[in-house]
């Protein structure tokens, strides 16, 4: 019997291996025709290593060849090595608010379970709305559209939506990766990223589009006026995206009525809120405070969680101590400023030029097929580039585009903002990625449910918004 067993097992280590070494040929085979092809177009130095770069790090991310954290680590260095940008380009992004963002929501998750917070609002969530697993996701999506609009930065309002999923994740028992953790996680995140784009001030990458679409047509578009044009889509498009959630949700296991009374009843076993939980909450409602004032006080949110984090650690405070650093995951700091290099390094090669050369010929015919190319556009840069680098980049290109074709400059906004809310890895958006190295969602189940959702927002982007913007009568550019 051992011996079998032992044969087994080396049966499994080979298979294993064989299979690695198998993903190592075809990750250099792809990089070797991405380079033959590069040089066939004549492209110089830098940008065929950009591309064979990027792709590489990405291959490796697929296929976890190895820790997703060295590759994060890599991938500005070989920028370097391989003289693609100077070492200022490629760590730029070390020096942006993200690192600092993402420290301090790590400190706050920490804090919030360490206090027993987070397990009450799960246990609370799941008590109001947990009836079924679905109703659970509905829960939280109506949360995130409440507090959507007075939260401007959407990296702060994922933080805090993160929280509360790994929440509801450890009590109700669920494995790390597992369908239910991955769903329940993307129900938090997907609230978020859709809702935003309702709101003038959802995020910054809103603000930039509209100043572009402002210069160019020197109209001033009101809050207000931004909520009309954009209302009836996104409502769709925040349900439809739970509904993608709840359609996976059909091979969870049942909410049984007794785990359904045994959180009702654990919620109420907690009692009286301890000292501990007052001051989390506290902290939590000065976060809140200052990160939906943003617009007002004019200091970052990143600064605002650092500086508040800090304070967790005050002894009289005692949210945290020194035991508390020892927990933190601070090597997915390294994946994600890894991956915004990309987007840093992509501006200094002629990666940017090739893909707008490529897309002109294509802003032709309906306004269904330039909706359909541009929905595409943002799609593709979201490979190279963060949604904001995008935005800043490609924003104006295509709003000339668009007027050739008598398409308002605001409605081409409008358009590139949903498309550049599509993804496909979590290196695209450091939302996403800040969502994905919580450990507990599945790379393999993640992917699935965001190429439905990218059908799912071409469909809607045309079935519904396109003939709202009629109906109001903007989507001319005489408007």
């Amino acid at each position: 019997m051992r011996e079998m067993e032992s044969e087994r097992a080396l049966k499994g280590s080979f298979y294993t291996i064989n299979s690695d070494f198998y993903k190592w040929i075809g990750t250099f085979t792809v990089l070797i025709i991405i380079w033959v092809t590069a040089q066939s177009y004549s492209l110089d130095y830098k940008t065929s290593m950009f591309f064979v770069i990027t792709i590489f790090a990405v291959l490796l991310w697929c296929f976890s060849l190895i820790p997703d954290a060295i590759t994060g680590l890599l991938l500005p260095v070989l920028y370097v090595v391989f003289k693609v940008t100077t070492p200022n380009i490629a760590f730029k992004p070390w020096t942006s608010t993200i690192p600092w963002l993402v420290l301090a929501a790590m400190l706050m998750s920490t804090m919030l379970n360490e206090t027993g917070v987070a397990r009450r609002i799960a246990i609370w969530s799941i008590a109001k709305f947990g009836k079924t697993f679905a109703t659970i996701l509905l829960g939280i999506t109506l949360a995130g559209i409440i507090i959507t609009p007075f939260i401007p930065s959407v990296i702060a309002k994922i933080v805090i939506f993160n929280i509360i999923t790994m929440g509801l994740i450890e009590t109700l028992g669920y494995k790390s990766k597992s369908l239910e953790a991955t769903l329940l996680t993307m129900a938090g995140f997907f609230v978020i990223s859709t809702f935003r784009l309702g709101f003038a001030t959802g995020d910054s990458g809103i603000i930039i589009g509209l100043n572009y679409a402002q210069q160019v047509t020197g109209q001033t578009l009101t809050w207000m006026q931004y909520l009309i044009h954009n209302l009836p889509y996104i409502f769709f498009y925040t349900f439809g995206s739970l509904g993608v959630l709840v359609l996976f949700a059909k091979n969870t296991k049942p909410l049984t009525a007794e785990k359904r009374q045994l959180l009702e009843k654990k919620y109420l076993d907690l009692g009286k809120i301890k000292d501990k939980e007052k001051k989390a909450f506290i902290a939590m409602g000065v976060a809140l405070l200052f990160m939906s004032t943003e617009s007002i006080h004019k200091i970052n949110s990143a600064w605002i969680l650092v500086v508040l984090s800090s304070l967790f650690f005050i002894p009289k405070l005692g949210l945290l101590n020194n035991e508390s650093l020892k927990k933190l995951n601070l090597l997915s700091l390294l994946f994600i400023v890894g991956a915004m290099s990309i987007g840093a390094v992509a501006s200094e090669t002629q990666a940017i030029n090739l893909i707008k050369d490529f897309l002109q010929p294509f802003f032709k015919g309906s306004n269904f097929s330039i909706i359909t190319v541009s929905y595409i556009s943002g799609i593709l840069l979201n490979f190279l580039l963060t949604p904001l680098a995008a935005m800043s980049s490609f924003t104006i290109p295509l709003i000339q585009l668009g007027l050739e074709n008598n398409i308002n400059p605001y409605v081409m906004t409008y358009i590139f903002q949903v498309s550049l809310d599509q993804y496909l890895l979590p290196y695209e958006f450091a939302g996403l990625l800040l969502v994905y190295t919580s450990g507990y969602v599945s790379l393999k189940t993640l992917v699935k449910i965001l190429i439905v959702r990218m059908f799912l927002g071409l469909v809607i982007l045309l079935g519904i918004a396109y003939p709202w913007w009629n109906i109001l009568g903007i989507m001319s550019s005489q408007y």
